[in-house]
């Protein structure tokens, strides 16, 4: 399919797929709402996301007015239209880690049934339409629409925003022990990877470059950039570098049951980008509650994955030292929500089970950190966008990585990590 050449309601910096259109807002409204038929009035298209906010989609905001055949009515809505293109660096890694394929799943068959066994709980928004013809896409309710806003991720999520985070993963863990009872296959069999497709052999060159690139950017600017930094600690990650992306992939690939661990349903790529927040309209301060997007990259295995993930990626630096406090949270609603769907396959894991499963996933914090953590705080820059291509390839790729590891925000929440890490024999081969 083509791209439309016009510029549309501010569009003119990226164009829009022609497949995003009238038709396709019909289709996404007689399916999610039920509808007969409907006529379309008016649809404006705009781009629903900053440049460098999305890394592996193009996220467009239909705004609707359309009338329901059936009643004869005009109404409006806000509909969300999520591309995940076959073009570029993003095609063969989209392919890779079946990310609309998870995503689908999740949302049709998944999240519902994790909301209707909490009695109704705000997960993530609802799903209208999903296909991948003519190109992949899923359509959603907008969730600007019913008042959830985007945060500043450069500057990290205080004590109150992460402890509704940890309160709601736990409540989204805790069901999907119940929906493993129902539906155990569809997770082993939609849901057995993160990132590291087992049917394509070796991770894909776009994965590797990331990973091992983001590792030797970090080495080279604390071997010459930083003053008084163990450089014992540099010579470790020189060490670790080689065998980086094996470590990871063994992490990940873990068998957390054998040794009487246990799994859950992960979102798989729990930071701030892929969560909106609702605020008290009294009390514009007071953050009420949390949903999640981008369920692209979920993961059946130990809840230690997006724990790890969360806790090295969101917290802003004054949040770090209260790291156990926000573990107890999330365990709190955990075993709540257990009790409420009154799970008995196995023992409600305990306190200290949860903390287990964090250690046996631990180096995935070391590889969020070292990774993830750049890119969540990286300087606004006017020099370059940090987008999924910019990300992999030449020369923008080099620069965009020397503006996160240089970053003042990630030198100050990395430098005690890494010593942490050091003492926990992370780094360690």
């Amino acid at each position: 399919m083509g791209e439309r050449t016009d510029t549309i309601a501010g569009l003119d910096d990226i164009a829009v797929p022609e497949y995003i259109d009238e038709r396709l807002a019909a289709k996404a409204l007689v399916n999610g709402l039920g509808l007969q038929s409907v006529r379309i009035v008016e649809c404006k298209i705009t781009r629903a996301t900053a440049n460098g906010d999305n890394y592996m989609s193009d996220v467009f905001r239909l705004a609707v007015r359309y009338v329901a055949e059936q009643s004869g009515d005009e109404r409006t809505i806000s509909l969300v239209v999520k591309s995940l293109p076959a073009t570029g660096q993003r095609g063969p890694m989209i392919e890779e880690v079946q990310a609309y394929t998870k995503e689908a799943t999740m949302f049709r068959d998944v999240v519902p049934a994790l909301s209707e066994l909490t009695g109704g709980m705000f997960f993530a928004a609802r799903c209208f339409y999903a296909s991948d013809l003519p190109e992949r896409l899923l359509v959603f309710e907008d969730l600007k629409a019913l008042g959830y806003v985007t945060v500043n991720r450069q500057a990290g999520l205080d004590f109150e925003h992460c402890a509704l985070v940890m309160r709601k993963i736990g409540q989204f863990h805790a069901a999907s022990m119940r929906f493993a009872e129902q539906r155990l296959e569809l997770l082993q069999r939609q849901f057995h990877f993160n990132m590291f497709n087992p049917d394509h052999g070796e991770a894909s060159g776009q994965l590797r470059t990331i990973f091992e690139k983001g590792l030797e950017a970090l080495i080279a600017v604390a071997r010459e950039r930083w003053d008084g930094f163990d450089q014992t600690i540099v010579q470790k990650l020189e060490r670790l570098a080689p065998v980086y992306i094996d470590r990871l992939r063994a992490c990940l690939e873990q068998d957390c049951e054998a040794d009487g661990g246990y799994r859950v349903l992960n979102h798989g790529d729990l930071w701030s980008n892929n969560m909106l927040f609702r605020y008290d309209p009294t009390e514009p301060t007071t953050v009420q509650d949390v949903a999640f997007v981008d369920l692209q990259l979920s993961f059946y295995t130990s809840p230690g994955v997006d724990l790890n993930y969360v806790l090295a990626t969101c917290p802003n630096y004054e949040t770090r030292s209260r790291l156990d406090e926000l573990i107890e949270l999330y365990y709190a609603s955990f075993r709540d929500t257990l009790e409420q769907l009154q799970y008995t396959a196995r023992p409600i894991p305990s306190l200290a089970d949860v903390r287990r499963e964090i250690r046996r996933m631990e180096f995935y914090a070391l590889v969020s950190v070292v990774s993830v953590l750049p890119i969540v705080v990286m300087d606004h820059t006017d020099e370059l966008v940090a987008n999924f291509e910019n990300l992999i390839d030449g020369k923008d790729a080099a620069r965009a990585r020397d503006i996160q590891y240089n970053g003042v925000n990630y030198q100050r929440i990395v430098r005690p990590m890494l010593i942490e890490f050091n003492q926990r024999k992370m780094l360690d081969i």
